[in-house]
């Protein structure tokens, strides 16, 4: 093995010297993925969570990524997966506006007419942004990753009754905005 390839692929070294090693590898490699995958995305945002995500998974399977012919390879490859889980995880939450704009509507179901073609634009954060934290995260979990009220209260630890609170107050405050004319 070469120089470079016996610091990343001895598995006794990277145990033996973890923090040291992987905090150089990170130092070498950080930057260049965030800015490549800021590129891929046309997201810095988006680029700059997948990036520490990826490192995040690098740390944690630091011992395992030391046997890897290519861990850079790895690492580039986690971090694009993070940002395709990033822009899964945005399509659903159309499913947010699309509920919204049926209730602020009469009713409407997206399905019967053009506004069933929405698409989120560069806005979406921004309304979101617009909601306290617990009703902000109650709203994405509830319209965005599709769980119960029962599901909600579990992950954020309060009653399902604090839920459907912040679910109300979330759709009070964002339903003036998405409202058709």
């Amino acid at each position: 093995m070469d120089a470079i390839g016996d610091k990343w692929r001895d598995p006794r070294q990277a145990a033996g010297n973890m923090d040291g090693g992987y905090e150089a590898f990170v130092r070498t490699h950080f930057h260049r993925l965030e800015k490549s995958l800021t590129l891929i995305t046309l997201d810095r945002g988006l680029a700059a969570d997948a990036a520490q995500e990826a490192c995040l998974r690098l740390y944690l399977r630091w011992d395992q990524v030391g046997d890897l012919d290519d861990p850079v390879a790895w690492l580039y490859r986690v971090g694009i997966n993070r940002c395709r889980d990033y822009h899964r995880q945005l399509k659903r939450a159309t499913r947010l506006f699309e509920r919204l704009s049926a209730e602020a509507g009469g009713g409407r179901t997206g399905m019967d007419g053009p506004e069933s073609e929405w698409v989120p634009e560069a806005g979406f954060a921004a309304l979101i942004e617009r909601l306290p934290k617990q009703q902000r995260i109650a709203a994405v979990l509830f319209y965005q990753a599709d769980l119960s009220t029962k599901e909600i209260a579990r992950t954020m630890q309060i009653s399902e009754s604090a839920v459907k609170s912040h679910l109300q107050r979330a759709r009070e405050t964002l339903r003036p905005l998405v409202e058709v004319d």
